[in-house]
């Protein structure tokens, strides 16, 4: 009677555990797929180089990339991106790529109230976009960016003066999908000037190392399903071994945001949507 009454106790338990278990998978999947992707979070880099003109000590540059319109970014979201933006009150703000997603269409009165709520970023000296993969897939992506105030970059740089006669140069090339960068034309600049390039792709890294300081990236999305010591699970093409945060080669730095929205998968795991604060110090 009393092995019979054990293997009863064993037998209960059993049930037990399995509802358990799938208590916690549908937790996990919550997490993932509606809470974790609306977690927006400012990840602050300082950026200390020697060819950083001493006028632009505590200069900011704010950096957002891949919002893939659609999938886990609404109208609602990118206005709440918007207000953390212009909290951070940046000196310049650079957007790099993919706005849209090519497996979302955007109707003309949502391209509308985009365009509205991209307008109503900040910035002190300028707003600067280049175009990544996904915006090929919308020919209003131009339109959309040069009507919120961004100048695009395509294959060239600007120099940018503060508090002095000495610029750094702002750099920006289109997505590498399409074949249509061209370095050595957006690269020309002064002899030892500081350089930021903006690329969609940190693939590219490799090749610039030489002729940029700080190069700012987006595309990878952090893999968005991120496992302790593996990296991120959701492969993407042209991200190399670049997929997220900080890397450095020589005198160049590379920053590659994980982005604010989602593709193929609309989840994210311990890799939160973020933008980017870049404070500039003379070495």
């Amino acid at each position: 009677m009393i092995e019979e009454t054990k293997h009863k106790k064993k037998l209960g338990i059993i049930p037990k555990i399995g509802i358990g278990i799938l208590i916690a998978v549908i937790l996990l999947f919550v997490y993932m797929f509606f809470w974790e992707p609306k977690q927006l979070e400012i990840i602050e880099y300082p950026i200390i180089n020697e060819s950083i003109p001493e006028s632009f000590n505590g200069f900011k540059i704010v950096h957002f990339s891949d919002i893939h319109l659609g999938t886990t970014i609404n109208e609602k979201e990118l206005e709440n991106i918007v207000d953390k933006i212009n909290m951070l009150k940046p000196d310049i703000l650079v957007f790099t790529g993919d706005l849209f997603d090519n497996s979302v269409t955007i109707n003309e009165n949502s391209k509308n109230k985009i365009e509205d709520i991209l307008k109503k970023t900040t910035s002190k000296l300028g707003k600067f976009a280049i175009k990544g993969d996904q915006d090929y897939s919308d020919d209003r992506f131009e339109e959309i960016m040069t009507n919120s105030g961004f100048q695009i970059l395509n294959n060239q740089n600007i120099p940018i003066y503060f508090n002095g006669i000495t610029p750094i140069y702002i750099a920006g090339i289109p997505s590498i999908s399409r074949q249509e960068q061209n370095l050595g034309n957006a690269l020309t600049k002064e002899e030892n000037a500081f350089m930021i390039l903006l690329m969609h792709e940190p693939i590219l890294f490799d090749e610039v190392t030489n002729t940029t300081n700080l190069v700012l990236a987006g595309h990878s999305l952090g893999g968005l399903i991120r496992i302790p010591k593996i990296g991120g699970l959701i492969e993407l093409d042209n991200v190399g071994n670049y997929q997220k945060g900080s890397y450095q080669k020589g005198n160049s730095t590379l920053i590659v945001s994980s982005g604010l929205g989602t593709q193929k998968i609309q989840a994210r795991f311990l890799n939160y949507p973020s933008i980017h604060l870049y404070r500039l110090y003379h070495s």
